[in-house]
């Protein structure tokens, strides 16, 4: 019986120092266990919904999203919604427009153009 090792070891997708017994790379989020990595591939090809654990913080998570999203193509960038901002400044009376200037000025530039 071969013992497994105590210190960290180098992570075969990104090469940073993880613990011996992670299942999953806290830093680039890629799935270790063999037997939980056929269990996401199955996942996805059922359609199961897309989860990102994000032990890593903020960069595994964008990390993941970024390859999730470039391989089926759900972040495009689409045009900012001005009709729907527009009809309901005018159902409330221009009470909407305040919050339609603001969400126009502060939208995500990197989804809408």
């Amino acid at each position: 019986m071969e013992a497994s090792p105590v210190g960290p070891i180098e992570c075969p997708y990104c090469a940073e120092l993880i613990s011996a017994k992670s299942k999953k790379c806290r830093h680039c989020g890629e799935i270790l266990d063999p037997q939980m990595r056929e269990l996401e591939m199955l996942k996805k090809q059922q359609g199961g919904p897309h989860v990102f654990m994000n032990a890593g913080g903020g960069a595994a998570s964008a990390a993941a999203s970024t390859s999730s999203s470039s391989s089926n193509g759900s972040q495009q960038l689409r045009r900012f919604p001005h009709w729907m901002h527009i009809l309901l400044t005018i159902f409330t009376g221009l009470f909407w427009l305040p919050i339609y200037l603001l969400m126009f000025i502060f939208r995500n530039r990197t989804i809408y153009y």
